[in-house]
């Protein structure tokens, strides 16, 4: 499968901690993460905290667009065709949550879920085809998912429970999921 991992936030709220070397069970979320995405690139603005994974990282094409210039940056980065894009700040994602969005996958080009009023675009299937529509809007501003996918044309599919979309953003984030 073609997937990306976008790991180049800041992470200020953690203490520029790289998220995705937090450890969670006894290992990095990025660890678990490559597990379930065998053959996923890393998307970072430094390679470094993830040679010891031997993961292909790649940088933004389009800087300081924080995560819809990540997944900008999925995109150019990855095979044509589509793409799982995930963050590196999900512990509990999981294999139901690609599997839920597998037989929506066809001429659009996202398929993302909504987890209550929330979209979730750093859980979800991106088509290369959207690139050239994603770099404009980038060039043009700073938009958010929504003024992104509302661009495009994507199929929203609602999510039996937020729990796989758990992010961790914060040391009280990093607390709960440790069961602290």
């Amino acid at each position: 499968m073609n997937a990306a991992i976008l790991a180049g936030g800041r992470a200020r709220r953690l203490g520029g901690l790289a998220k995705g070397l937090l450890e969670v069970g006894g290992e990095p979320i990025l660890a678990r993460l490559m597990r379930l995405l065998p053959g996923a690139f890393v998307v970072a603005d430094d390679a470094a905290p993830y040679a010891r994974f031997g993961v292909r990282v790649v940088g933004d094409v389009i800087p300081g667009k924080g995560a819809p210039g990540g997944v900008h940056a999925a995109l150019v980065h990855a095979a044509p065709g589509w793409v799982f894009v995930a963050a590196c700040d999900l512990p509990a994602l999981d294999a139901g949550v690609i599997d839920g969005l597998r037989p929506r996958l066809a001429d659009q080009d996202a398929v993302l879920w909504r987890a209550g009023d929330y979209l979730q675009p750093l859980a979800g299937f991106w088509h290369t085809r959207a690139e050239p529509r994603i770099r404009r809007a980038l060039e043009a501003g700073s938009p958010g998912f929504r003024t992104i996918a509302a661009a495009l044309d994507v199929t929203v599919v609602d999510a039996p429970s937020a729990a796989p979309f758990f992010n961790v953003n914060t040391p009280e984030d990093l607390r709960r999921v440790r069961g602290g």
